[in-house]
């Protein structure tokens, strides 16, 4: 998990219009310019049903993002799809990598 500085919260998300930057095959990310960085990942229960796989997927990207943070300040938000649950750790760390590079 993330350090709490580090997250957003449900009030960030209030008129937030995030753009998609990135579409993967993992991953789908969205991003705000801000002053600090923060960071989410929100799963949907239409997309990962059970609740034992969403907090799975949600530990992998959190554990990506605490060692390879962006150098520029961003408010950042990662939407996993289903494949994340069968992908590979390394896959989705170079899927996410690849897309902070092009921040």
């Amino acid at each position: 998990m993330l350090p709490k500085p580090e997250r957003l919260t449900k009030t960030d998300f209030v008129g937030l219009r995030p753009r998609i930057i990135f579409r993967g095959t993992f991953v789908d990310i969205a991003v705000v310019s801000s002053e600090k960085s923060r960071f989410a990942c929100v799963i949907a229960k239409k997309r990962i049903k059970k609740a034992v796989e969403r907090n799975r997927v949600k530990r992998k990207i959190y554990h990506i993002i605490r060692d390879n943070k962006p150098k520029s300040p961003y408010l950042v938000i990662i939407y996993p799809k289903i494949t994340a649950l069968s992908g590979n750790s390394t896959h989705i760390k170079e899927e996410i990598i690849q897309a902070f590079a092009t921040l």
